[in-house]
């Protein structure tokens, strides 16, 4: 069996046994390097390998690397070393996800990167300390394999991509009860930083583009087999439901939000665009195809803010919806369930929610 076809049976492995690692690990491409990469390494877009160091790896502790690369990602460790020193950064790194991985359950080569003195520390925290140990002339241990590079362009996008690959990763795993409870609070400062509602709005929207997978719809090439996979967005028929808060305090914000999704559904083109308005009930529906222009004026209502009837009303209503954006204030405590898509909040306040990704507008910035 080919190096390649031994990191895809480990990953179809994951898929199954580890879905937040598995569906994370399918973002990163797959690149044969033996010149440069002696071992394995990622650079937040790329899973780069040596075919000798894969073959000679058991299966067990090849899914090991790879959700110890996936937390690489996670943790947007390709882009935070800034002026740090390669090497230590990597192993500040490494002793920072590797105990992560152990307790997720996968099994990591023997020489790897474990202190339980740095538990619960940022890799910032551990670089420091291990360049006072350098200073202080103590031989540090070294890991025969595993590498973080630094990402090779558009760093700011890719982190913001990671960020919500990784929220939604979260859910879907958390749907089929097999997100460990230790990982998804290491992550949660992870996927709740607010970022430019610009730089999440873009990834999080071709996230569901036909270029990924969903677990909402099984691969029905494998139903006969009773093995459960996901399958491409391409057969699931992906669809966006936009919500507009229509209480009163977003109306300022419509026309902004609405002409930068204008662009998104020009140049993405999903399958179909559901444009609702909610106050307290849903107001008004609208559906948009490919070729159609966004609605200039939709019904509001301008009572106070609830959110469930909104998801509510998509799930009866626009079953094929794969996830939502929802333009808000946040300013109301009745989030309903949390539905069975990923959500990405656009909010004009630093109001919280209890899930889905929370990215803030700016009057002053747009």
């Amino acid at each position: 069996m080919s190096a390649e076809s031994e990191i895809l049976k480990a990953r179809a492995n994951m898929i199954l046994d580890a879905p937040f690692f598995g569906t994370l690990a399918l973002k990163l491409q797959l690149k044969q390097d033996n010149e440069s990469c002696k071992t394995c390494a990622t650079d937040g877009k790329t899973i780069i390998y040596n075919d000798k160091f894969v073959s000679k790896t058991p299966n067990l502790e090849l899914r090991g690397v790879i959700a110890h690369e996936v937390l690489h990602c996670t943790g947007n460790h390709m882009t935070r070393r800034k002026e740090r020193d390669p090497k230590l950064w990597n192993m500040a790194c490494d002793y920072c996800i590797n105990p992560l991985v152990i307790k997720s359950g996968f099994v990591l080569p023997s020489d790897a990167l474990i202190n339980n003195d740095y538990d619960a520390m940022s890799p910032e925290e551990i670089y420091n300390l291990l360049t006072q140990r350098q200073q202080k002339g103590e031989t540090l241990p070294t890991c025969g394999w595993g590498q973080v590079q630094d990402a090779p362009d558009n760093s700011s996008s890719l982190e913001a991509d990671w960020q919500i690959a990784t929220a939604q990763a979260i859910e879907q795993s958390k749907a089929v009860g097999k997100m460990p409870g230790h990982l998804e609070s290491f992550l949660k400062d992870i996927v709740k930083p607010r970022v430019d509602w610009r730089s999440a709005l873009w990834p999080f929207c071709t996230s569901i583009a036909h270029t990924d997978f969903s677990w909402r719809k099984p691969n029905r090439a494998y139903i006969s087999e009773d093995e459960y996979l996901p399958s491409l967005y391409e057969e699931a028929a992906g669809e966006l439901a936009i919500i507009v808060d229509s209480s009163g305090s977003c109306q300022d914000y419509y026309e902004i939000f609405m002409s930068e999704f204008a662009a998104i559904h020009r140049d993405l083109r999903p399958s179909k665009v559901h444009i609702i308005t909610c106050d307290a009930e849903v107001q008004d529906h609208v559906q948009i195809e490919p070729d159609d222009e966004l609605p200039e004026k939709l019904k509001t209502g301008g009572g106070g803010t609830r959110f469930s009837p909104a998801f509510d009303y998509v799930i009866q209503n626009c079953p094929d919806v794969e996830a939502a954006v929802y333009l808000t204030d946040l300013e109301s405590h009745d989030f309903g369930q949390h539905p069975p898509f990923p959500v990405l909040w656009v909010a004009t306040t630093n109001e919280d929610a209890p899930w889905g990704q929370i990215c803030k507008i700016d009057m002053e910035e747009s």
